[in-house]
């Protein structure tokens, strides 16, 4: 009678401790994402990156004659030049510049939930259960033949 109440309690433990530890880490990704597909759908986030590049100014003074004004404005760069009589005013230089260069960057949206459902602390506090049974189980074995 003692041998068989210990044998069921020893099939019962290694019974629950299978149960409860039999699931890999692959079964549990496979169910989530039955679950939830868009958890590996990848995802793009859009950097914008912005450079402005400062201003370059040159003023230079030459004296001739006559009047007369000539600007030349090529990528981005001018020139005028203003000729008073005896005076030449050389103006010139580059505007300041805005660039903007867009990324786009993908990724994989992973998102990782914790375990908090109330069945897997059962099945925690039912494993510690069994193997306090187990023990108290072998101690009482061991303390009754002594």
């Amino acid at each position: 009678m003692k041998c068989s109440v210990l044998n069921v309690i020893l099939f019962i433990t290694l019974l629950l401790i299978g149960l409860t530890t039999g699931c890999s880490t692959q079964w549990h990704l496979k169910r989530a994402i039955k679950k939830d597909p868009t958890i590996l759908v990848q995802d793009t986030v859009i950097v914008k990156d912005t450079v402005v590049t400062d201003p370059t100014v040159v003023l230079d003074t030459v004296t001739i004659s006559k009047v007369d004004t000539i600007e030349i404005v090529k990528n981005n760069f001018r020139v005028k030049i203003m000729r008073s009589y005896d005076t030449l005013i050389i103006d010139g230089g580059c505007d300041a510049d805005t660039i903007v260069r867009t990324v786009s960057v993908p990724f994989e949206k992973i998102v990782y939930q914790e375990r908090d459902k109330w069945y897997h602390k059962l099945y925690f506090g039912s494993f510690l259960l069994l193997i306090l049974m187990f023990f108290l189980g072998l101690f009482k074995r061991l303390f009754k033949h002594s």
